[in-house]
């Protein structure tokens, strides 16, 4: 990773857990970039804060939360939620105030079913806007984080490329999904862009659920670097949302935590097709397994910003234009000299 690239990286935000994962004593280990983190919820807030003690180096992941603050697991000091203070160190007689000690705690925010931070307090880009995102009438689900040997551009390409699907998903789609893609034309809108396909999945797709299974209309968007999302119409006005995030966890960009959200709206549990939130999220789960063994064997582990190392057709427009906006995202960055951070 080019460090114009990773000095932007840490100025992003980024989801570290789903938030339904984040328990009242438990503390989850996350990572941005190869800094590690962890996760916390005390004092009725959920707290980001670095992975390890500042008095011995001792691993937090291990700790837990004890009277309302984090608990180090080799000597008991704990740090205030939030502002990661140090409010007790028990080998001091009781009453110690310790002064000036303090766990450095990172930005956060709860969203779209995740907790999200940025290595810096102050975010390059603005937060990420999932259009369409808490509908009336829509609900949603959130699946299994998994880390991933493969870059963030990589499967960010992945969730959008139609072309794969008679291939990859056969499993899930059926035999008989279009294999041809249709021309198309992208809108961009600063970092996002936006496009619309229409497919075929042939039948098969769902248990053969007729109005789910065959022709479908797919609106893509994206905001830079990795926030994608499709939202699919099906014949009958029926309506579902698919979301997918990568965070990279090492310094190099070449492994990822790949998060991902799952949305149906009433005419999807309802009527001849009566499909579950619950079995939806069964589908999409098969799907990006599905997808996890591909992203993980291309070469080279991260899509290329040079269009020009690589073939491409019609149906790779999407990927052009990725490539080329997040190139001149990284020129505007440096650009504007934003100093190397510490």
């Amino acid at each position: 990773m080019e460090e114009t690239e990773h000095r932007l990286l840490r100025r992003t935000w980024f989801p570290l857990a789903r938030i339904e994962d984040i328990g009242e004593s438990t503390v989850t280990a996350a990572n941005i970039l190869g800094t590690e983190l962890v996760v916390h919820r005390a004092g009725g807030r959920i707290t980001v804060a670095d992975g390890h003690c500042p008095h011995r180096g001792m691993a937090l992941r291990l700790g837990t939360v004890r009277d309302g603050c984090l608990e180090c697991p080799y000597h008991g000091w704990l740090f205030e939620p939030g502002t990661g203070r140090c409010v007790e160190i028990p080998s001091l007689p009781a009453g110690t105030r310790p002064s000036g000690i303090s766990l450095r705690t990172y930005p956060v925010k709860e969203a779209y079913g995740h907790v999200w931070s940025c290595l810096e307090d102050d975010p390059y880009l603005p937060f990420p806007e999932l259009l369409g995102y808490g509908e009336e009438g829509w609900s949603y689900a959130y699946g299994n984080p998994t880390e991933l040997a493969c870059g963030m551009r990589q499967i960010t390409e992945n969730l959008r490329d139609m072309a794969h699907f008679p291939f990859v998903h056969t499993g899930t789609m059926g035999p008989h999904v279009r294999r041809e893609v249709s021309p198309y034309e992208i809108k961009r809108d600063r970092w996002d862009m936006e496009w619309a396909l229409e497919t075929e999945l042939g039948g098969t797709a769902l248990g053969g659920h007729e109005a789910l299974a065959n022709r479908q209309t797919l609106t893509y968007r994206l905001t830079l670097p990795m926030a994608a999302y499709v939202r699919t119409s099906f014949p009958d006005g029926a309506g579902r949302f698919i979301a997918q995030f990568a965070t990279p966890v090492n310094a190099e960009g070449t492994r990822i935590r790949h998060f991902w959200i799952v949305g149906i709206d009433r005419k999807v549990s309802t009527g001849p097709h009566a499909v579950s939130l619950e079995e939806m999220w069964e589908y999409e789960r098969q799907i990006f397994e599905e997808d996890f063994p591909i992203v993980e064997n291309q070469v080279p582990a991260e899509s290329p910003l040079d269009v020009h190392s690589q073939v491409h057709t019609r149906a790779d427009k999407y990927a052009i234009v990725f490539r080329r906006l997040y190139r001149e995202l990284l020129d505007e960055f440096a650009a504007a000299g934003e100093p190397p951070s510490s």
